[in-house]
């Protein structure tokens, strides 16, 4: 049988960039080129002829950013990519555990909920983007299947715990309230392993969506006692207390200058204490992949081990 022809686009991104490598795909991109890199306006015919297309475009939440400049950024360029793709193929498109909202055992069959996560914009226009896929589809005849990842993060990128560790190397330990409020994060390693794992079968329904999380939570307490080790010196303890300073920063007017948008820095702060926990067990089950390889000590605390080397 011959190989698949797979390309990644966003790949000079952090998500993008990760599973390339782990697929060894092709790599598609929005910014300048590098050696054996396809910019995504020339791009046509790579993806004409491939079998297996992974989409990663689009903003995250990011400060400066509108409802309209996410439907842009997903959407818009994705609407870029569909006249491209030939019947048959496999469009396995990265959309975030986001869309589901705020809850307590979040699934593959949950109803999309975007009006409750924190950055409402963000969640709607990454829902409005899948709901446009699935009609694309049907329209077009190839099969898109949804991978619905928690926050994403490896050895090139801890996010969150990166910011907690530089902060606590600096001598400052955030403290962060409610203690107990969860955080669900999904390693490189296992969102890699179920993308493979999703093309390699060719039965999975269109549509399907996959709900992809490290199969444990951890806590604000949890994230201060991982990252404590980095201090060099006693650490400041500064509180935080989230759930006022979001409520207080969420009423502040969006401003399209990144410095000065405080409503989105409030969003971020809610996301921080939203406890909000995905159920990703289906996901194992379907794609027949033992959560126990991908249990704390084999993910986060080696990330933040080498953080502190490093």
């Amino acid at each position: 049988m011959a190989k698949q022809l797979i390309a990644v686009v966003g790949a000079d991104g952090f998500v993008g960039g990760g599973l390339a490598r782990a697929l060894e795909a092709e790599r598609i991109v929005y910014g300048p080129c590098g050696p054996g890199e396809v910019q995504v306006r020339r791009a046509g015919d790579l993806l004409a002829r491939a079998d297996v297309v992974v989409n990663c475009g689009g903003f995250r939440v990011r400060p400066g950013c509108s409802l309209a400049d996410y439907q842009r950024s997903h959407q818009g360029a994705t609407s870029a990519l569909v006249p491209h793709l030939k019947p048959g193929a496999l469009l396995l498109h990265i959309s975030s555990a986001s869309v589901l909202g705020k809850g307590v055992g979040l699934g593959n069959r949950s109803t999309p909920n975007p009006a409750t996560f924190p950055s409402p914009s963000y969640a709607t226009a990454k829902l409005e983007e899948d709901r446009y896929l699935e009609a694309a589809s049907r329209e077009r005849g190839f099969r898109v299947i949804f991978l619905r990842p928690a926050v994403v993060y490896s050895a090139r990128g801890a996010g969150m715990v990166g910011t907690l560790l530089g902060l606590a190397r600096r001598g400052i330990a955030l403290r962060l309230y409610p203690r107990k409020a969860r955080h669900h994060l999904c390693h490189m390693d296992l969102l890699a392993e179920v993308a493979r794992r999703a093309i390699a079968r060719g039965d999975l329904p269109n549509a399907t969506c996959l709900v992809v999380a490290d199969p444990y939570t951890v806590t604000n307490s949890d994230l201060e006692d991982l990252t404590r080790p980095a201090a060099r010196r006693p650490a400041v303890p500064v509180p935080l207390p989230l759930p006022w300073m979001s409520a207080l920063l969420r009423l502040s007017p969006r401003s399209r200058h990144p410095r000065f948008d405080l409503r989105t820095q409030g969003e971020i702060f809610g996301v921080l204490h939203m406890d909000t926990v995905y159920d990703p067990s289906e996901t194992f089950r379907l794609l027949d992949i033992d959560p126990a390889g991908y249990g704390i000590e084999r993910t986060l605390r080696p990330v933040v081990a080498e953080a502190l080397r490093a």
